[in-house]
């Protein structure tokens, strides 16, 4: 069977990036999870998220980087999960409890504390990233049983609203196909020794030659700062963008004789185990922000 690659839609990356580290599947009441904390080489975590909505969700980390590999198609027990990531890995394993249930607090949770049965899980997890980035092989792994009070309360779940998200004065952003960048300057205090924040997301879904949609979504993100002066912050006539590895080249927003803005030039982002993705040109819709002032945007149409 012939497997081929589709490029996954720039919003549903944006409503990803809202919860940063975080399993996106919903959440209600009485419902339980499976969570999985392994190491995998080269300095990469690795967390496994199960739901009883048959997804699987493996996180890979490390420093500015992360992946989250998602299948629709798990066979999901109480304490038993089988699934395959489409040449990517085997997940096939058991739950077996170990020690007394527990109510951990979780901040910004107030009263609500969710069921938790710690354990470990046996049979087979293995997994190796594009390239061999990373991967891991194990018989036996540490894990936990989690029945959540709500999204927001998951155990093992890192919810930290970021203000980073609000707090820019200037931002810039340019969305391709299934590729998203975006710039943000922020005052000098609000993110300690740095001003600027650089973001590029990308996602892909798989699909056999006769067009059949199969379960493995991938998405991808990297957040790295920078120095102030990798980034302007005013309205510009020739503004060039110039982040830090793993971003190469530069990218920039002009505007043209017939006062219409571009954003052209070679930068691009080098995801672990895949060739650098181009992040500037023709097929980029650019949007440029001063919170003072507002925004310029130039859409293709």
């Amino acid at each position: 069977m012939r497997v081929r690659q589709t490029a996954v839609g720039v919003l549903a990356l944006l409503a990803l990036s809202c919860f940063p580290g975080s399993a996106r599947a919903e959440v209600g009441h009485g419902r339980q999870w499976i969570d999985i904390d392994l190491e995998g080489t080269d300095g990469y975590s690795i967390h496994i998220s199960v739901n009883p909505r048959r997804h699987l969700i493996l996180q890979v980390s490390k420093d500015e980087y992360f992946a989250e590999y998602m299948t629709r198609d798990a066979l999901v027990e109480t304490d038993r999960v089988k699934t395959k990531l489409l040449g990517l890995g085997t997940i096939s394993v058991r739950f077996h409890p170990r020690g007394p249930v527990r109510h951990p607090t979780l901040p910004g949770c107030g009263k609500k504390h969710p069921t938790v049965q710690p354990g470990v899980v046996r049979g087979t997890i293995s997994f190796v990233g594009e390239r061999e980035y990373t991967q891991v092989k194990v018989r036996e792994a540490e894990a936990a049983i989690e029945e959540p009070t709500s999204w927001y309360c998951r155990y093992g779940v890192k919810f930290d609203p970021d203000l980073r998200r609000t707090e820019w004065v200037s931002k810039l952003s340019a969305t391709g196909e299934g590729v998203y960048f975006l710039a943000r300057k922020y005052r000098p205090g609000v993110i300690a020794g740095t001003q600027v924040l650089f973001f590029a997301e990308t996602g892909e879904a798989f699909e056999t030659a006769s067009g059949r949609r199969l379960p493995l979504t991938i998405y991808r993100h990297v957040a790295v700062p920078a120095p102030a002066a990798t980034f302007p912050d005013a309205h510009p006539e020739n503004m060039i963008v110039s982040p830090p590895p793993p971003f190469t080249g530069t990218g920039t927003f002009a505007r043209t004789p017939e006062s219409v803005f571009t954003w052209e030039g070679d930068l691009a982002v080098q995801f672990p185990g895949m060739d650098p993705i181009p992040l500037a040109g023709p097929g980029f819709e650019p949007d440029y922000c001063l919170r003072e002032s507002g925004c310029i945007r130039q859409r293709i149409y």
